[in-house]
């Protein structure tokens, strides 16, 4: 997820200027015309490091120790995959708009559009359930733990995220781009903070909960760690866009392989760091753990209070450019939006707006409906979508647009590549919707009684 990740970039390359407008406008817009190697390293980072950083100790949880290796080589996968994605762009013909369903309609027709609205509007939509569940929970770690008056912390939470963001959904999104740069402060501060236990209490002697957790090398969790994975390193409909805005376009792989690393190195650190010092209690979120069983809980340092508050707004001002990309995609789909020449025509304000709420609403409630049960969702989302739209289309388009061209090693690497994608996509988002639903849940964990 990234992020989600986890994205108003995904704008742009989502829809054409002609498609959406709004957030694919703005996006544009705002774009850093002739960045260089080092700008366009910073903003690919900014874009995939995101939420999907917070759960890294609680994949290795799922998955033990082994989980690492899953890791790099998931990161690696999305890594080359990134690479195919724009060199399959540069495979369209000329006058082809540069966007990512033009590329599914070039290389597979109409089904190859629809696939890519499809799964991409299942991610962001996925993406901004996840954003509203994190929001909620760093709510709940800022409010009293036994709630103000009648409502209990959960409604209180999603009570006043709702007050806070119906009127930031009607903002302009520029207005919102100086606070969501607080994200990129909680990412280093989340590293930082954890990397410091193990200096800070390195016999975790100052956790809350003893005895101190065990840890474990390997279990089938591994599966939905992959899941957890790959939502983390999924943001590649937006790289094209980044590519064309560089000085020298030429520098693009290199500075995709900069980031990937930047990201390894990052995601690895905080994984192995966080699972050493929680282990097998690590929560779907690290700053719960920090803030109710770490070092700095224990000494009611309210450091962890100023990242839960960095974490929610970070949320909060990334939800309503979510939001419009996904009202921007369900408008340009609607056959009624064109004309008969095909032209765009914006609909009534009050439909754009019931739009925006009614999306809302219905975020919201699958949030309430999943919100004990984000780590499947995470790997669910991950599995079914990100998966499907960095690592399996890209890869797809790639195979179908440059086979004529490619020798016969690059054939049988893009075959095995496709293969392993679809099996993993298959695997974990199978068992992570068993995990999600009861009688599938009781199949995988029956109980053990008389």
């Amino acid at each position: 997820m990234g992020e989600p990740a986890l994205e108003e970039g995904l704008g742009s390359p989502l829809l054409g200027a002609s498609e959406g407008g709004g957030a694919a406008d703005d996006a544009a817009a705002a774009a850093p015309q002739g960045a260089g190697l080092r700008g366009t390293c910073f903003n690919i980072c900014n874009i995939y490091i995101g939420l999907g950083l917070l759960t890294m100790p609680y994949a290795l949880q799922k998955g033990g120790w082994a989980a690492l290796a899953a890791l790099v080589a998931m990161v690696l996968l999305f890594g080359v995959s990134g690479q195919l994605i724009c060199r399959a762009f540069d495979l369209m013909p000329p006058g082809v708009p540069r966007s990512y369903p033009e590329l599914g309609r070039t290389a597979a027709g109409a089904a190859g559009a629809r696939a890519v609205l499809l799964f991409c509007f299942m991610e962001l939509a996925g993406a901004s359930i996840v954003l509203l569940m994190v929001a909620w929970q760093m709510l709940e770690l800022l409010l009293p733990s036994e709630g103000v008056g009648p409502l209990r912390p959960l409604p209180l939470a999603a009570t006043l995220s709702t007050l806070a963001l119906l009127p930031l959904l009607f903002i302009e999104l520029r207005q919102l781009s100086r606070l969501s740069m607080l994200g990129a402060a909680s990412t280093a501060l989340v590293i930082a903070m954890v990397l410091a236990l193990l200096g800070l209490d390195p016999q975790r002697a100052a956790m809350p909960l003893q005895p101190p957790p065990g840890r474990h090398l390997i279990s089938a969790g591994i599966i939905q760690a992959v899941g957890i994975f790959a939502l983390s390193c999924s943001a590649h409909t937006t790289l094209p866009a980044l590519r064309s805005v560089m000085r020298k376009p030429a520098q693009f792989p290199a500075a995709l392989a900069v980031s990937f690393s930047v990201m390894l190195a990052c995601y690895a650190s905080l994984a192995a760091a966080g699972y050493w010092y929680w282990g097998d209690s690590a929560s779907p979120l690290v700053t719960t753990d920090l803030a109710i069983n770490s070092y700095y809980s224990a000494r009611r340092m309210p450091i962890d209070r100023a990242l839960a508050v960095f974490v929610l707004i970070n949320c909060l001002t990334k939800y309503p450019g979510l939001n419009l990309i996904l009202q921007d995609m369900l408008l340009s789909a609607l056959p009624a939006a064109r004309g008969a020449g095909g032209v765009f025509h914006p609909p009534r304000p009050w439909v754009v707006c019931s739009l925006r709420v009614g999306l809302y609403a219905a975020c919201a409630a699958a949030a309430l409906a999943a919100y004990q049960r984000l780590g499947a969702v995470l790997s669910l989302l991950g599995g079914l979508c990100s998966i499907t739209c960095s690592l399996v289309l890209p890869s797809a388009f790639y195979a179908r647009l440059a086979w004529h061209r490619l020798g016969g090693a690059a054939k049988a690497g893009l075959l095995c590549m496709l293969c392993l994608a679809l099996c993993m996509a298959l695997l974990v988002t199978g068992i992570n919707a068993c995990e999600l639903l009861p009688a599938c849940h009781g199949w995988m964990h029956p109980s053990h009684e008389g």
